[in-house]
């Protein structure tokens, strides 16, 4: 298994700059599934938005 980062931008109406980057480290075999279990978190955010900014193999 890889390490990849994922960059997403975290929505939130309620702070001034309407949000904020975060990170997540997800383990996958190639670059295709980490993009998958990235839209996964994408898409599994209980409040706010939550979009992709980027994906990174951990060094």
């Amino acid at each position: 298994m890889k390490k990849y980062i994922a960059t997403f931008w975290r929505g939130n109406p309620q702070m001034k700059d309407g949000g904020y980057e975060t990170t997540r480290e997800i383990e996958a075999v190639s670059i295709t599934s980490a993009r998958k279990k990235a839209r996964d978190i994408e898409n599994g955010c209980a409040y706010g938005s939550m979009s992709l900014l980027s994906i990174e193999k951990e060094d």
